[in-house]
């Protein structure tokens, strides 16, 4: 009888523990790893897989850039870069990155734990980690995996400030929020996720009242993506004058596709526009205007490492043309020489970015040597 009642006890407690939700039996710290996450959202885990924010923390220009930060602040680099680079420390403490949930970037447990955002405050989330998810749908569902509830900020762009918006030694370091803020788009009620997080039709899964069930893309496609990037800026020639002695082009250069300045973010990003004559015996000139932010330090010289920028060592701001949400740009460029027959004018914009990147290096140094011929 007795070891009927033991063997009836351990297949109840048994049973007990798989009908647990999964946060309760595989957490870490309170927070889910992503693999758990996986489990019931394939769809939504293999896109977030493949965005920039699943590689916050391995990306090895974000590493490279860590590293320099790192060693130039003693250390004190990790509450900077960390806290938006690999947030769950806001949780676990871990900034000697050794929990899996760290290594994982921006994770899924942690941005449906946000409850608010405070991006000019040392404290940039709110935060209530559990196992009831917060999210642009929800509606109080239940499941035997997590709660869900409906959080009207993941479908604001306030949701996104706690990370795209910096201020370091009083100069506006990254200011992607701001900017979308003063922009035609806030104007409209455009938000960062609807171009950066668009809802997507579920095939033949219906909600509410007849309306279908939609996923957020979690690509989160931005500066990282070359069809983001060609939507944003729109260029055209508007006229060529022949003169004497000099051919004059009329660009324009619009901001047509874009939410925020172009280009946003660090500082070390820029837009260069191009123009190019071409005579007909096959000869080329070529001008160039670049659309950048520009920083200084205390003594003059201009800020080229992200990491230098980021640790607040700028004193102030040089130069900023890029170019406004909606913004048309008129631009003139002048090519002295006097070509004769016809010419083709050619312009363009690119994005460039030039970070710093650790390369892995082969030393080889030979030690010693030795030869020796063998008479038969």
């Amino acid at each position: 009888m007795y070891h009927k009642l033991a063997v009836m006890g351990l297949a109840i407690f048994g049973l007990a523990l798989l009908c647990q939700p999964v946060f309760a039996r595989d957490k870490a710290d309170g927070l889910a790893t992503v693999d758990i996450c996986d489990k019931c959202h394939k769809d939504i885990h293999a896109k977030w897989a493949d965005s920039m924010h699943s590689q916050s923390m391995t990306d090895p220009i974000f590493q490279t850039a860590y590293m320099q930060a790192y060693l130039a602040s003693g250390g004190a680099a990790k509450k900077i870069c960390l806290n938006c680079h690999a947030p769950t420390v806001l949780v676990t403490g871990d900034y000697d990155l050794k929990k899996e949930s760290t290594k994982e970037g921006i994770t899924c447990h942690f941005c449906h734990s946000v409850t608010d955002t405070h991006p000019d405050k040392g404290t940039r989330f709110d935060l209530k980690v559990s196992s009831t998810m917060r999210g642009p749908t929800g509606g109080g569902a239940k499941n035997d995996y997590h709660d869900s509830v409906a959080s009207q900020l993941h479908r604001n762009s306030e949701f996104c400030a706690g990370c795209h918006e910096y201020t370091a030694n009083g100069i506006k370091i990254m200011g992607t929020y701001s900017e979308w803020k003063d922009s035609p788009y806030a104007a409209k009620g455009i938000t960062c996720q609807g171009c950066h997080m668009p809802a997507e039709p579920i095939p033949g899964a219906g909600g509410e009242k007849g309306k279908p069930r939609v996923l957020f893309n979690h690509s989160l496609a931005g500066g990282h993506s070359i069809m983001q990037l060609r939507k944003a800026i729109n260029v055209s020639i508007k006229a060529i004058n022949r003169g004497k002695d000099r051919i004059t082009v009329d660009l324009e250069v619009e901001n047509s596709g874009s939410g925020h300045y172009v280009p946003t973010g660090i500082p070390t990003r820029k837009l260069v526009l191009y123009c190019q004559v071409r005579t007909a015996d096959n000869k080329i000139s070529k001008k160039s205007i670049s659309f950048e932010k520009i920083i200084f330090d205390h003594s003059g010289k201009e800020l080229l490492l992200d990491s230098e920028i980021m640790l607040g060592n700028g004193t102030q701001i040089v130069k900023d043309n890029r170019i406004a949400p909606g913004e048309k740009r008129k631009e003139q460029m002048v090519f002295y020489n006097s070509p004769v027959g016809n010419i083709t004018v050619t312009a363009w914009v690119d994005y460039l970015y030039q970070p710093q990147l650790v390369q892995p290096t082969e030393m080889r140094i030979e030690m010693n040597r030795t030869e020796q011929t063998s008479a038969p």
